[in-house]
């Protein structure tokens, strides 16, 4: 894996002791370790390998082998036909010069990108000596070399000239920006803000122990351990996005031991040393222990929390001491890197056996001139002029068969690869002036980064994508709430518009119908008159009036509200931020460590329930305009196992203990009370309704979780706090300990509701996948995330259906593996006819599954399913998953990424795609196509990929026709010239037939040609089916045009010679028997028909392939008449040919007779086996003709796309199954502008089997704040983080209440009586802008409008009556949410009461 870094002989790997100031007799000793430079290279060649390097790529061809034995074989006069060593070697080095020139140009772009890192700025601790580095290790050169080094980088070694020169690599960096710079080098600040004594130095010149100093918003420049930060509490805040493709931020922190340091000379005090485990490429994990030289302090463990990786940037935090303890080729992120691969597209690899085949033919004509020369020289008589040296029949065949390969040699094309490089390259421009592939946003078009692949991209048959940043935008946006049994939010998700589209719901109901400008107005009005809302979000993506009306009735279904929403103010590990303090200063943005988390607390303050900040231990909010503040006990940890996470606050107003807790749905209900005669039958109803609630969001797509309080008596507590502390501190068995004790008082929860968060999708994802599928496309898609988060994205996308049975696999060891993998396989077949199935399988199952034993039976089950989604999976896993596919099916997979963790499969696949977007630019440093978004991925495989497919192959082929035509025709003559190896062609028209004369017709054909418009492409996506068959480059169809070619050579020699038997005059008198008289008639000929064949097999006559054709042909005529005046003796005069009319009667002949065969079959073929493109052109065409007829062209396209056509899938593979997809049209729908309310009736959720337990459960979807593996290690520091002073302005005067008697018992921790709310008008001002939606909309918002008035009236009057009547009164509102089941928004209107509930 290491070794494309090029790591200096000797360079140490294993386990290390790094030591701060601590000199070992190590360093002093020679065999002391080496460790890799800092110094990174992501490019295939340098300086001084590129030539050998290259040179063994291009000869990796069997073309260019052969080519250059014929060159090295010509070198001897005996077999030389021409005249001069320079016409032998120029075709073979004209290819490798010209190839070699488009690789140097490539690879010189990733150089550009390597010297942007390795050249950018952090800062070294000066006037200090690391005694990690041995003295006198290395040799008179090496230390040469690092003299000349550090007087290149003269600003690592003099504070004063580094000054300067800070401002020209700051400059440089600008400049290469925009270049695939897989890092955020931030923009060079002055000297004056940090000491003197940190010098600036190069990323290249860090090393192993060197003492960092990193400044907010600059990266990482290798994987570190933090010593000290600018917090208090030692806390940094670190964003991932080259190493997980996450955006969101994530917490480390230093260690206890070190975080006292904040100077120079307090770094110059410490003496310790680090054991460290070896490099290894996880990026989640890591080991190691500090130890003090004096020994009175105890060790102290480092773990992955105190660890920054190479390639993160610091955010949020001034400042940070760090050690170097892996660089270079060690860090993790470059361990996770694969090889940067030398690609070679599919048809170049499936040409070598054409190329054998021709070689194979090539042979026989040498025997058989060789059998043919030994039985006629078998007696030397003085009749035969013999060669010198052929004594007998014997030497005369050897001489014989050499002359032959050398007179035959044009029978394999060596213009042939010249040429589909300059056609890849002419298709690489297309892709990169597409205007449809241009991203305006980013301002980049697709970038071609490899160019000999463009044919490739007709032929996928698998795609592996990422899903953060990939499929969604990573941005997430709070849809909908069920709070106490009651359903919020207005507005379609993008999956539930899928699902209608896939059920066939074109037209959307008008039923509930409401404006989403009109209805956030309305909320925002409302809530501007119940309270004084000073953070209010005029766009808010969670939007229902409704709510603000529950909450200013002040009854129990408004406490629930408040205890709701102030649970997601306080059940979180945000970091607020002002935008502006100056001109808004209640304008926050909240950092957080997903983006789903930030949507929970973004939606709180949008409602009236704003977090402001931490300080000391407490926590600040604002709910509903006033001010107060909660003690923060314990923040109880998330991680995969518990799925979920809890706060543990005390209010400072009744000093009541709350435990608030957030997750699955799963897990919270268990955790409820327990069903007592307490518990009353509203309170039953309410989980019953929140599990429906959860049920329908699952389907629409959303991320779901649950939240709950508890209130806590002070002993209680007081209790576990103990048992906490001590499970906190242990250091054996730590995780589990602190687990058990958590889960002792995680119990006996209060159910307040569940939430649903839209992860939005790129533009288009859905579409193109739905596209891609019916193309007979299948994708796989590999993801870090949480399966339920993957799964959540497979529906959204429309990847996953509600119809699918999602098999689960979760194993723990090799045998679990195997067997489940064993009952998935026959679950799936026997499910094969009424139920599609999707696998889903996590990172530690697919670790075993991966395994020898394992590997073909998930290679057998996933491609028996119709999606796969791997989760959890790291970098290497997912290039472990695309070769097994890859090398175990032997198909063409595309693999498309946006982060640094993508990087391997994008390198281990047929073609890398790599999206520029939010998360880095390494990515897009190591794929072969750089697009803006997935959706462009449509075009680029349907249009350019199918197009490049189909032009490439009838090139090939077209090459390796005429090339035989000419060949053959030469060994006919043979036997008319006594196998002497005599050339009747003059060696002018050898070097020019396949360089000038026929070349230009097939270069531009397969630049141009296109068999259909790239709009048909799009409404008949089968087509590409062709590619995935390859139809047009099979066996068969390559020895058709071998044996068409054999018999075109026989006609084309056959004619002309019958014509010349007998004596021959001109009509000058001139004597026209000879050879080359021959030679040239039948030359002229043989260009015709070949440029000719070019048009019978081309798609669209264009003018610019008429003028080629005609004009390559001239060509031919005008050489031989300009060569023909030159002194030449055996060719001075041959252009009286063309003043011959039988000449031109032969040729027209000839020309006939070669072509008519062969237009015949293909007649025949097209009418009775039709390739799928001539179906639909010849639907296209007669259509066309008959507008064109009629008169009527103006509706050619509408008319035409009421055609459905079921393609007849041809000349298929048996084995190939095309896919039956139900393919989503693509209907616009103007979600900006319409809502519906939610159906609340039954839907069908899709199951999930897991194999471990057989149990089948309904997916309810599931969303959380982190990731699984590290989001909240060391969170119990980041609570006492003290408070910025960004913020410190918005923490004032606090609400200042009467503490209630602790002895009372009372549920209420954030009670409603606490609050002076004002009442407002429920009817909206007259400004006459209704919806226009119809009468019919407008009489329901009347209705609820009035409804709703009367309600409140009635609310007054009557506060005390039964459950029953109430309901009847408030049931007035006619969506859709409520006359399916959304009865409970009634029964929250009963009087509040201050009691348990």
């Amino acid at each position: 894996m290491l070794k494309r870094w090029g790591r200096t002989r000797g360079t140490y790997s294993g386990a290390r002791t790094v030591y701060v100031n601590k000199l070992s007799a190590a360093a002093l000793d020679d065999d002391s370790p080496v460790y890799a430079s800092n110094e990174i290279r992501t490019s295939k060649y340098t300086w001084y390998n590129f030539l050998p390097k290259n040179m063994f790529e291009q000869f990796r061809g069997v073309a260019n082998v052969y080519f250059l034995f014929l060159v090295i074989l010509q070198m001897f006069p005996i077999f030389n036909a021409a005249s001069s060593p320079v016409l032998i070697v120029l075709p073979l080095a004209s290819i490798l010069v010209l190839t070699g020139a488009k690789d140097a140009f490539e690879d010189t772009k990733r150089h550009q990108a390597d010297k942007a890192v390795n050249k950018a700025t952090t800062y070294l601790l000066s006037n200090w000596t690391n005694v990690n580095m041995p003295v006198y290790k290395h040799s008179f050169w090496g230390r040469l070399r690092a003299l000349l080094k550090r007087k290149d980088s003269r600003p690592a070694n003099h504070p004063t000239a580094g000054v300067q020169a800070d401002h020209s690599l700051n400059k440089f960096q600008m400049e290469n920006q925009d270049k695939a710079n897989a890092y955020s080098i931030p923009e060079e600040k002055s000297l004056n803000s940090i000491d003197k004594r940190w010098k600036p130095i190069l990323w290249e010149d860090v090393k192993v122990g060197d003492i960092l100093y990193v400044r907010s918003d600059d990266s990482i420049p290798a994987d570190v351990i933090v010593l000290s930060t600018s917090e208090q509490d030692g806390l940094c805040y670190i964003e991932t996005q080259n190493l997980d493709g996450e955006t969101n931020l994530k917490i480390k922190h230093a260690l206890q031991s070190t975080n006292h340091i904040e100077t120079v000379e307090d770094c110059m005090e410490i003496s310790c040393g680090i054991e460290s485990e070896p490099p290894h490429p996880n990026l989640y994990t890591y080991n190691g222990v500090l130890k003090w030289d004096n020994g009175d302090r105890e060790l102290e463990p480092i773990t992955a929390d105190s660890m920054l990786l190479r390639g993160c940037v610091l955010r949020n935090t001034e400042w940070l001491i760090c050690v170097a303890i892996f660089t270079g080729s060690e860090t993790k992120i470059m361990l996770n890197s694969g090889s940067t691969p030398s690609k070679r597209s599919k048809l170049e690899k499936d040409t070598n056996p054409y190329v054998v085949i021709n070689f194979i033919i090539l042979i026989i004509l040498c025997v058989i001139c060789s059998v043919a020369a030994g039985l006629v020289y078998k007696d030397v008589t003085e009749v035969l002029f013999e060669l010198p040296i052929a004594s007998n029949a014997l030497l005369s065949g050897f001489i014989m068969f050499w002359t032959s390969l050398v007179l035959y040699q044009n029978i394999i094309p060596i213009s042939l690869y010249i040429s589909v490089q300059i056609v890849k390259t002419a298709a690489a421009y297309f892709i990169h002036t597409d205007l449809d592939l241009y991203n305006e946003r980013l301002d980049q078009p697709c970038i071609p980064k490899t160019w000999n692949i463009a044919d490739d991209l007709g032929q996928i048959e698998y795609i592996f994508s990422d899903k953060t940043g990939t499929l969604t935008q990573n941005v997430m946006e709070f849809r909908r709430c069920t709070i106490h049994g009651v359903m919020y939010g207005l507005g379609e998700t993008e999956a539930s518009v899928g699902a209608k589209l896939r059920d066939g719901l074109t037209e959307m109901d008008d039923k509930g119908l409401l404006s989403i400008e009109e209805s956030r107005e309305e909320m925002i009005r409302k809530q501007a008159e119940l309270f004084d809302h000073k953070y209010i979000n005029a766009e808010s993506t969670f939007v229902d009036p409704q709510i603000i009306d529950d909450l200013s009735k002040q009854n129990k279904q408004a406490q629930q509200i408040v205890h709701f929403f102030s649970a997601l103010a306080l059940c979180h590990t945000v970091i607020p931020e002002q935008v502006n303090p100056e001109s808004n200063p209640y304008l926050i943005d909240y950092k957080a460590q997903s983006p789903d988390e930030a949507a929970l607390v973004d939606t709180a303050r949008d409602l009236g329930f704003a977090f402001l900040g931490r300080t000391q231990d407490n926590v600040v909010v604002d709910i509903m305009g006033e001010q107060t503040t909660f003690k923060l006990l314990n923040v109880l940890e998330f991680n995969s196992t518990r799925k979920r996470m809890s706060v543990i606050v005390q209010s400072e107003v009744d000093n009541k203990i709350i435990l608030l807790c957030k997750g699955a749905d799963s897990v919270i209900f268990e955790r409820l009370s327990h069903f007592t005669e307490k518990l009353s039958a509203d309170e039953a109803q309410v989980r019953e309704t929140t599990r429906e609630h959860l049920s329908i969001f699952a389907n629409e797509g959303l991320r779901t979780l649950c939240i709950a309080y508890r209130i806590l008596e002070e002993d209680e507590y007081n209790e576990w706090a103990k048992g906490y502390q001590v499970a906190f501190s242990s250091i054996e068995n730590r995780e589990e300990r602190i687990e058990l004790i958590c889960e002792e008082i995680e119990q006996n929860f209060t159910l307040l509701g569940g939430t649903a968060i839209e992860d939005k999708l790129q533009e288009g994802v859905p579409e193109t996948i739905a596209l891609l599928a019916k193309a007979g496309i299948k994708i796989w898609v590999l993801t870090g995330d949480k399966v339920e988060t993957a799964i959540n994205i497979g529906f959204a996308c429309n990847l996953l259906t509600k119809e699918m049975l999602l098999i689960k696999i979760n194993a723990s060891n090799e045998e679990e593996a195997v067997e489940q993998l064993e009952a998935a396989l026959k679950k799936v077949k026997e499910n094969v006819d009424y139920q599609k199935c999707a696998l889903v399988i996590d990172g530690e199952s697919l670790k075993y599954a991966l395994y020898e034993s394992c590997k073909h039976k998930l290679l057998d089950l996933g491609t028996q399913c119709r999606a796969v989604l791997c989760c959890r999976v790291s970098p290497m896993q997912k290039a472990n998953v695309v070769t097994l596919v890859k090398k175990g099916l032997h198909v063409m997979t595309l693999a498309i990424g946006d982060g640094a963790n993508d990087v391997s499969m994008i390198q281990e696949a047929n073609v890398g795609i790599g999206i520029s977007g939010e998360e880095g630019r390494q990515a897009v440093m190591a794929s072969d196509y750089a697009i803006g978004q997935f959706s462009y991925l449509g075009k680029l495989l349907l249009v350019h990929g199918r197009w490049s497919y189909l032009r490439t192959t009838e090139m090939i082929q077209t090459f390796f026709y005429k090339n035989i035509v000419w060949t053959v025709v030469l060994f006919f003559y043979q036997f008319f010239c006594g196998f002497t190896g005599t050339m009747m062609f003059d060696y002018s028209y050898i070097t020019l037939y396949t360089v000038l004369f026929t070349s230009l017709p097939c270069i531009v054909a397969a630049v141009l040609d296109q068999d259909l418009k790239a709009e048909y492409s799009f409404k008949y996506p089968e087509l590409y089916l062709m590619g995935i068959r390859n139809d047009k480059f099979t066996g068969w169809k390559f020895c058709a045009t071998i044996i068409d070619a054999f018999y075109q050579s026989v006609v084309c020699f056959g004619f002309p010679y019958i014509l010349f038997i007998g004596p021959k005059l001109s009509s000058h008198g001139y004597d026209m028997e000879g050879v080359y008289e021959l030679g040239a008639f039948i030359a002229g000929i043989c260009v015709v028909v070949a440029n000719t064949f070019v048009g019978v097999t081309i798609y669209s006559w264009t003018w610019v392939i008429f003028l080629c054709i005609n004009l390559s042909s001239a060509t031919f005529f005008i050489w031989t008449i300009i060569y023909s005046r030159a002194l030449s003796f055996t060719f001075h005069g041959l252009s009286i040919l063309f003043h011959q009319g039988n000449f031109w009667l032969c040729m027209i002949l000839t020309f006939v007779a070669c072509l008519l065969p062969r237009c015949a079959i293909m007649y025949y073929l097209h009418m009775y086996y039709p390739f799928d493109n001539d179906i639909i052109r010849e639907i296209v065409l007669c259509k066309a003709r008959a507008h064109s007829v009629c008169g009527d062209e103006e509706n050619e396209v509408n008319e035409d796309d009421e055609i459905q056509i079921e393609l007849i899938k041809t000349r298929s593979r048996e084995t190939t199954k095309p896919m039956q997809e139900e393919v989503v049209e693509d209907v616009k729908l103007n979600r900006s502008q319409v809502l519906y309310r939610t159906e609340t009736q039954e839907t069908r959720a899709s199951e999930i089997l897991n194999m471990r337990t057989g149990k089948r459960t309904s997916f309810l979807g599931f969303a959380f704040s982190a990731d699984d593996n590290h989001p909240f290690d060391s969170y119990k520091k980041s609570v006492y983080r003290r408070t910025a002073g960004s913020i410190s302005n918005l923490i004032g005067r606090r609400r200042s209440h009467a503490t209630k008697n602790s002895d009372e018992r009372n549920e209420d921790w954030m009670s409603m009586n606490e609050f002076n709310l004002n009442s407002y008008d429920k009817k909206p001002p007259r400004s006459g802008n209704y919806p226009r939606f119809g009468k019919k909309v407008v009489n329901a918002v009347k209705s609820r409008l009035t409804s709703s008035k009367i309600s409140e009236t009635q609310l007054d009057n009557q506060e005390n009556t039964s459950s029953s009547t109430k309901n009847r009164k408030d049931n007035n509102v006619p969506t859709e949410a409520e006359s399916s089941g959304d009865h409970k928004r009634r029964k929250s209107d009963e009087s509040f009461k201050n009691e348990d509930f």
